[in-house]
C-alpha cells in the first residue's frame, strides 16, 4: 500500500473503510455515532476517519474535509453510496 495522503482502505471482513487525512499518529478518537469515528493527533488535527458497516452507504454529514473524504472513497471504486 502507498503512503500517499489522503488515502483510503476498505476492509471487506469488517465492512469498514478508513480514510487517512494526515500523516500523523492518532492520540484520541471521537465517536460520532455507531458507524463513524474521527481520529485526532495530539495537537487536535484530524488524522483520519473510520466508517463501519459501509455496505449500506456512508454518511458524510458532520465529517471534516467531507469533499476530500468523498473523493478518496470514490477512488476505491467500490460503488458505495455516499450521503451528505
Amino acid at each position: 500500500m502507498s503512503n500517499k495522503i489522503p488515502r483510503a482502505e476498505y476492509d471487506q471482513e469488517a465492512d469498514a473503510i478508513y480514510v487517512w487525512l494526515a500523516d500523523a499518529k492518532a492520540s484520541k478518537s471521537a465517536q460520532l455515532d455507531d458507524f463513524r469515528n474521527i481520529d485526532y493527533s495530539a495537537d487536535g488535527a484530524v488524522v483520519g476517519v473510520e466508517f463501519i458497516d459501509v455496505s449500506g452507504g456512508v454518511d458524510l454529514s458532520d465529517i471534516p474535509y467531507s469533499q476530500t473524504v468523498e473523493r478518496v472513497i470514490g477512488d476505491l471504486g467500490l460503488g458505495i453510496k455516499l450521503f451528505a
